[in-house]
């Protein structure tokens, strides 16, 4: 069973450093814009902030400030710069007008490879107990 994920499909990354992401969003066809909202597809704030934890493969601990300043409607071509702050990042969103659409002073870290250290353990054993007999 495949896993499906509210942002799949709706947004292009056409640039990615660890100061600046510019993507583009999809049309309004794509599902978060039919239901937020119907008659006037925006992208919704907590989305905002998600696809550039998303992208760069953070997760986020603490949203500090959150400042939702323009619409942010589909098929628009938004930048992202990053900068480092004393107590987490600052995440600034602009539109292709260069208007700011988003502010943000967030607290995240890197996301961690999960794995069973046991079940790997186990396994090295099992090919070495088994090259031995």
């Amino acid at each position: 069973m495949s896993q499906t994920y509210l942002s799949d499909g709706l947004y292009k990354v056409v640039t990615k450093s660890d100061k600046e992401v510019i993507i583009v969003l999809s049309d309004s066809s794509h599902n978060v814009f039919k239901g937020h909202f119907e008659s006037m597809p925006l992208l919704p704030g907590f989305l905002q902030i998600d696809i550039i934890a998303e992208i760069l493969n953070k997760d986020i601990n603490i949203i500090i400030t959150a400042k939702f300043l323009q619409k942010v409607l589909p098929n628009e071509k938004l930048t992202y710069t990053i900068e480092p702050t004393k107590s987490g990042v600052r995440v600034k969103i602009h539109n292709k007008n260069k208007l700011l659409c988003g502010d943000f002073k967030l607290k995240w870290n890197t996301k961690q490879l999960v794995w069973n250290l046991d079940k790997y353990i186990s396994s090295r054993l099992y090919v070495t107990y088994s090259k031995i007999y």
